[in-house]
């Protein structure tokens, strides 16, 4: 008798051991996921990447190059960002084969300024498309040619479109 008790006690730790060996393992398995907000308009991803040091050296880089080579573009750089936060996020897909990620953030200026700052990274598209992320950058009222359309509304959203 004191031996099937010490079997089914073995079973029961072994089977308690099973549950939460698979429970951890499922845990560890979706830690690295990224997690999903719905909106309006559809599904985008959530993460860091607006923020990351990279990505703003990227955008800071762009706007000191707009400033230094189009005439009528203020000459300033940029201190600090804050209140960053993605607008909208189009991940890769059939007709899309470039995921895009579409950020916003105030920037500080050198003369006192706070002004917009829009951008919008291409994933898997830096130098000859394998090198990083390719980063386009659009400060209010620094696109003097239009390159980034009115209002800089090509790295604004990429809500609909295809």
């Amino acid at each position: 008798m004191q031996d099937i008790n010490r079997s089914r006690s073995r079973v029961r730790m072994f089977r308690h051991f099973s549950v939460s060996s698979a429970f951890a393992t499922l845990l560890i398995a979706f830690s690295g996921t990224v997690s999903h907000a719905a909106d309006m308009l559809g599904v985008y991803e959530e993460n860091q990447d607006c923020a990351e040091e990279r990505v703003l050296k990227k955008v800071s880089k762009q706007i000191d190059y707009q400033g230094r080579h189009v005439p009528g573009v203020p000459q300033v750089d940029i201190l600090d960002y804050y209140a960053i936060h993605q607008n909208d996020f189009i991940p890769e897909a059939h007709k899309r084969p470039i995921a895009r990620r579409y950020c916003q953030a105030s920037a500080a200026l050198s003369n006192g300024e706070t002004r917009t700052v829009w951008y919008l990274i291409e994933y898997e598209q830096g130098f000859a498309g394998v090198v990083g992320d390719n980063v386009e950058a659009c400060m209010q009222g620094f696109d003097e040619w239009n390159v980034y359309d009115e209002a800089c509304r090509v790295v604004r959203s990429g809500v609909g479109r295809n």
